[in-house]
């Protein structure tokens, strides 16, 4: 079998972690989840980061992001919505096989909430600071992604769609 790093790459909220999960036990493959992959790393809790300030977080995001790609196994992991803004990022991601979920700035908006890891960004107009990061960030998830997905409903349907178009 051959070697495939794949990368879920989105907004807060997309479902990176809830995704990443399904496809990992279906394929039978480890899945990375970047919070808790950045705690254990850096042995922080999940408390510190989400308090942590948005610079220092998004530098843990880049470096789990290069460890990640580094591994010699074939694997799934989210990364950070952040990752996408640093250059260094953009390449590392041209590495791996990167899936964009894509949702409207409408839906990530409720599903963000207002609390945890890298929520902290979001503190004051959190519509705002999502349309924002949405129309700043959507043609460079757009540019590094070999595959882009538009969520729907279900988590369990999309997860099938994602297995599909990357033939596993």
């Amino acid at each position: 079998m051959t070697l495939q790093k794949i990368i879920l790459i989105g907004s807060m909220g997309a479902g990176k972690t809830t995704l990443g999960e399904i496809i990992a036990k279906r394929v039978g493959w480890p899945y990375f989840d970047n919070d808790t992959e950045i705690q254990t790393l850096n042995h922080l809790s999940a408390h510190e980061l989400s308090t942590m300030p948005v610079p220092e977080l998004h530098r843990l995001e880049g470096e789990y992001l290069a460890w990640v790609i580094q591994r010699s196994t074939s694997f799934i992991s989210g990364a950070a919505a952040s990752v996408i803004d640093y250059p260094t990022s953009l390449e590392l991601l041209k590495r791996a096989t990167s899936v964009y979920l894509r949702l409207p700035p409408e839906e990530l908006l409720r599903r963000a909430g207002s609390s945890g890891i890298g929520r902290q960004g979001l503190l004051g107009n959190a519509k705002e600071v999502i349309m924002e990061r949405y129309n700043r960030r959507d043609p460079l998830y757009r540019s590094v992604a070999q595959i882009t997905i538009e969520l729907g409903e279900s988590p369990e349907a999309d997860a099938q769609e994602i297995i599909k178009r990357l033939d596993l």
